[in-house]
């Protein structure tokens, strides 16, 4: 059990530091395009009880995104991209969204949210309960 607590906490310090390095070096994630500059920012998620959430959209297109609830801690990066009033957050390594993901998800497997003014509202899981990521 201490060996799989040791790979966790490593794991966890490593993808801290790329992600440290990619903010600070400005590399853009490979085949991101760029976002459209009003909606780039650091995002803080408010109206989800219990729920701690930030989003950070690169103008380069990339994103960062976190998530805590409860025992459940999700980590993602990616590419955003909006279409309309959508904006979704592909996952590294995948080519598409899941429309179904929440705070209980394992993992992260992306999401689309709603612009609205100045806000990024998710819908969460379809559910129709939302919460709002503000600036």
């Amino acid at each position: 059990m201490r060996h799989i607590v040791r790979l966790l906490l490593l794991s966890a310090v490593f993808a801290t530091a790329a992600a440290c390095v990619s903010a600070q070096t400005g590399i853009a994630a490979v085949g991101c395009r760029g976002g459209h500059e009003r909606l780039a920012g650091h995002y803080y998620l408010n109206g989800v009880m219990e729920v701690g959430s930030e989003l950070l959209l690169r103008k380069d297109g990339s994103f960062e995104f976190m998530l805590a609830y409860g025992a459940n801690d999700q980590y993602g990066k990616g590419c955003w991209a909006q279409d309309g009033n959508k904006v979704s957050l592909v996952p590294a390594g995948r080519s598409r969204v899941s429309g179904r993901h929440t705070p209980d998800s394992r993992g992260f497997s992306g999401i689309v949210l709603d612009v609205e003014g100045r806000a990024l509202v998710w819908n969460i899981g379809g559910s129709g309960y939302k919460g709002r990521y503000e600036k």
